[in-house]
């Protein structure tokens, strides 16, 4: 059994650990937060690379080094909700990449226009299909979500101090 002396010593001591010093430590440590793999079999869609939501979220996990299970779960909704901002990205830059491609392939005359007119009319053609802003509504959600729990992770962690 532990002395009291030695008790209060060990929690002082743990109080000034400030995480991994070095790039293995900190990779190791990136890997807490993976604690099974239900998240990425529920956020990611087919063709997306587990890895690469599990590196974005170890980085988040490194960055704010969260010690309680309810700091962990802001941590991976911020990873989350990133993700899925980063997906909705990348679905606008198909949409107008195909768009522009279908509407050059329309027309002798579109195709001769300069790309940033093919881009305009690309836009147009998706706004009317309530494409882009329901691309821009998803985008601002996703944001908000990674704020709301980027703020309350560093409420949380201002509490402890």
């Amino acid at each position: 059994m532990s002395s009291q002396a030695r008790i209060d010593a060990s929690k002082a001591n743990g109080k000034k650990s400030r995480g991994p010093s070095t790039e293995a430590g900190k990779a190791i440590s990136s890997q807490n937060a993976l604690r099974h793999g239900l998240t990425v079999s529920t956020i990611l869609i087919d063709g997306e690379i587990p890895e690469r939501f599990e590196a974005l979220l170890g980085s988040l996990v490194a960055e704010y080094e969260p010690e309680t299970e309810t700091e962990r779960q802001l941590v991976e909704n911020m990873a989350i909700s990133k993700w899925r901002q980063l997906r909705i990205w990348g679905l606008e830059n198909i949409a107008h990449c195909e768009e522009i491609q279908r509407l050059a392939q329309v027309s002798e005359e579109m195709a001769a226009k300069g790309s940033a007119q093919r881009a305009w009319y690309a836009f147009r053609e998706l706004s009317k299909e309530n494409a882009i802003a329901t691309m821009s509504r998803l985008e601002t959600r996703f944001d908000r979500q990674y704020n709301r729990a980027l703020t309350r992770l560093m409420e949380l962690k201002a509490g402890k101090k």
